[in-house]
C-alpha cells in the first residue's frame, strides 16, 4: 500500500498544481490556459473564503489534488460544497479514494450538508468510481453562462 499524506495546499504547491492541472485538462479533453489555471489555484490556495485545495503527497511529491468551492443552498437549508476538480496520477493505487475521503471530512468539518460534483456524461469510469464512493446521479441538469 502506498503511504499517502493528504493536506491543505500552500503557495509552495502552486507549480505542482498547475502541472497536474495541465494533465487534468488533457485527460478530460479541456483546453488548458496556464494563466487561468494558475490564477484559479492561486486564489483559493491563498484565501479559503471561497473554497479549499487539498493535495495528496506520495514520498513528498504532490501526485493529486481536489478543489472544493463553498456554496449555500436554500433547498437543503445550509452550506453545500461543489467538488470542482479531483485529479490523481497514477490511478488505481487508492490515492484518489483517500483524497475523496479527506474532501468529505473537510466538508463535514465546515458544516456542509451536501457535496455536489459533475462529470462528463461519457466518463463511465469516473461515474462508476463516484457511485462506488456513495455519490448518486441527480436528475437535474447543470447549466452555465460565461460572464466575461
Amino acid at each position: 500500500m502506498v503511504t499517502t499524506r493528504i493536506r491543505r495546499s500552500s503557495a509552495d504547491d502552486l507549480d505542482a498544481l498547475v502541472g497536474l492541472g495541465r494533465e487534468y485538462c488533457a485527460a478530460d479533453g479541456h483546453a488548458f490556459d496556464e494563466a487561468t489555471v494558475r490564477s484559479g489555484f492561486a486564489g483559493v490556495v491563498a484565501d479559503d473564503t471561497h473554497g479549499a485545495v487539498l493535495v495528496a503527497e506520495v514520498e513528498s511529491a504532490v501526485v493529486g489534488y481536489a478543489v472544493v468551492s463553498w456554496g449555500w443552498s436554500i433547498e437543503i437549508g445550509g452550506l453545500d460544497v461543489v467538488l470542482d476538480e479531483i485529479y490523481v496520477r497514477p490511478k488505481g493505487r487508492g490515492v484518489g479514494g483517500r483524497l475523496l475521503a479527506a474532501v468529505e471530512a473537510l466538508c463535514r468539518d465546515v458544516g456542509a450538508k451536501r457535496v455536489f460534483l459533475e462529470t462528463e456524461p461519457d466518463n463511465e469510469r469516473a461515474r462508476r468510481w463516484y457511485a462506488a464512493n456513495g455519490f448518486e446521479t441527480e436528475p437535474s441538469i447543470w447549466m452555465s453562462k460565461e460572464l466575461g
